[in-house]
């Protein structure tokens, strides 16, 4: 297997590192709400993460669905409807604020705190938060994703990508510079698009399925600034691999410590979480150069090694393997190569293995 380097420039340190508020603080108030940012603003984080889709009147409606979710919506007349059945592109804004999405019992976050709230404009919450900001003499950033899909284009659930787009950007600058925020999107389209028409505009690309770097530069053409996949699918192999990209890597959704440790020492370079509540509780240690972070340990990396998420911390390059606690050279004999593990040697075509040697067959 091929490595590459780690640079040192991608060592975790609590200055540097990336923590987001998924939805705000989706564990602890009502999703995307004001409520949920000013919630996720009470502990240390660097960006507010949140959705947005469109309503039939052409506001920018923060929201996870382009539909009301009965999971977590209330009929304004308290009766059920089924999920789908209320299209926010169908709906003026003024309609979907009668709904009420913070009342309804979540069992997947029984720590969810329940309020009568109702979907927030993005221009009321960027609004809202930025003041807060002001008064309290700080700032923050924003990731806001656009929820464009092309099958919900096509079933009429928002408008088509370049007019959602144009929308939601005008939003924003309406209220903040372009140097404080991300607009990200599992839509390759979006991420196209916007790269033509605001090239300013820092993107991430959402991914939900394991993929290389190679898939990514042929989906989109280009290389955004942050790779943002689901947390299950990263391994340590593939934080080099992004990084030499030229991408930032910032996972999604992680709730629970051991797995930010996890992926502290894997490198990545923020995580984005429903409980920011938690984030205290993760050391937050920065190991000096030619050191790597595990199990809380800053542990020497030999010469030879690149840093790793396991036993005992570093791993040795291609062509090294592990001799206590260091890495010798592996010894290829004549007429053989190295063996595409990077641990090992085959013999060459017409040769065969004959001890600790090739010899011809």
């Amino acid at each position: 297997m091929k490595y590459f380097i780690l640079s040192l420039l991608f060592t975790f340190s609590a200055h540097a590192f990336d923590w987001q508020g998924h939805r705000g603080a989706r564990g602890l108030m009502p999703e995307n709400t004001i409520e949920a940012m000013r919630e996720g603003l009470r502990f240390p984080i660097k960006t507010l993460e949140l959705d947005v889709v469109i309503s039939k009147d052409g506001k920018v409606v923060v929201s996870h669905e382009p539909w009301m979710n009965p999971l977590i919506c209330r009929h304004p007349d308290g009766k059920k409807f089924k999920g789908e059945e209320f299209n926010l592109y169908r709906m003026d804004y003024s309609e979907i604020l009668r709904f009420d999405c913070g009342s309804v019992p979540f069992a997947r976050f029984p720590d969810q705190k329940k309020m009568s709230v109702g979907k927030p404009s993005l221009h009321a919450l960027l609004t809202e938060i930025e003041t807060q900001l002001k008064a309290e003499k700080r700032s923050i950033s924003y990731n806001i994703e656009i929820k464009s899909d092309e099958e919900q284009e096509q079933k009429k659930f928002q408008p088509k990508v370049s007019d959602f787009s144009d929308l939601v950007v005008a939003e924003i600058r309406s209220v903040i510079q372009d140097d404080r925020f991300v607009i990200q999107s599992f839509d390759p389209r979006v991420l196209i698009y916007i790269r033509g028409k605001y090239p300013e505009v820092t993107l991430a690309y959402l991914s939900e399925k394991k993929e290389s770097t190679d898939s990514l530069k042929k989906v989109l053409g280009f290389f955004p600034a942050i790779y943002s996949p689901d947390y299950n699918i990263l391994s340590y192999e593939d934080i080099p691999l992004i990084h030499a990209q030229g991408m930032k890597v910032i996972p999604w959704t992680v709730n629970n410590v051991e797995d930010m440790k996890k992926l502290i020492g894997m490198g990545v370079d923020g995580i984005i979480t429903d409980y920011p509540n938690l984030i205290p509780q993760v050391e937050m240690k920065e190991c000096p150069p030619g050191s790597n972070l595990f199990e809380g340990n800053c542990v020497k990396i030999p010469t030879h090694a690149l840093p790793s998420a396991s036993n005992p911390g570093w791993i040795c390059k291609d062509g090294y393997v592990q001799r206590r606690f260091h890495c010798d050279r592996i010894k290829v004999p004549s007429h053989a190569v190295l063996s595409s593990d990077g641990k090992s040697w085959d013999c060459k075509k017409n040769y065969v293995k004959y001890r600790n040697r090739c010899r011809k067959k």
